[in-house]
Formats: structure tokens, C-alpha cells, sequence
């Protein structure tokens, strides 16, 4: 068998269980679980942070409050590793993981 065919059989049952998982990646993020695609976000210009819970879930706080508790508020994608700040507007570089 040539190495074309092994590499288009390959291919084609990969493929489906690669759209699945994109899938399922999407779902998940509207269900608030963070993906682990790129660095969790602490703001440069204020106080607010993310960070996940033992669940999965993504949350915000403020650094220097008692609480951990999810402020509600979500950075705000701009451009690729852009993210504004939803507190102070600030712009905020991260890396991504892929």
C-alpha cells in the first residue's frame, strides 16, 4: 500500500473525531469551562485576575478582596492575544497555548 493511500485513510478517520472534538470544545466554552488555550488573564492597569475552579470553570476576582468569588466579569477578546479589561479598559497581552 502506498504512502498516499495509508496517509488519505489516515486522514479520513481522523478527520470526523477532530471536528468532534472542536465540537465539544465550543460547548464547553459556552458552558464557561476555560480550554486551556491560552494563559489565564491578570490585568496590568487594575486588580482583577482569572482563574479556574477545581470544576473547570473560568472566574474572575479581585486580587486584594477576601473572596475568590466570580466577580461576573469576563476580559473581553479584541485581536488575537488582546483582551480588555472590563474594569479599567485596559489592553492586555497573553500568550496563547496552541
Amino acid at each position: 500500500m502506498g504512502k498516499k493511500k495509508v496517509h488519505d485513510e489516515l486522514l479520513s478517520s481522523i478527520l470526523p473525531l477532530a471536528r468532534r472534538i472542536a465540537a465539544l470544545q465550543k460547548e464547553a466554552a459556552k458552558l464557561g469551562l476555560f480550554m486551556d488555550e491560552r494563559e489565564l488573564i491578570k490585568c496590568a492597569g487594575c486588580d482583577l485576575v482569572e482563574d479556574v475552579t477545581f470544576d473547570g470553570r473560568l472566574v474572575t476576582y479581585h486580587r486584594g478582596s477576601r473572596s475568590s468569588n466570580d466577580s461576573g466579569l469576563r476580559f473581553k477578546k479584541k485581536w488575537k492575544n488582546i483582551y480588555k479589561c472590563p474594569v479599567c479598559g485596559t489592553k492586555n497581552k497573553i500568550k496563547n497555548l496552541d
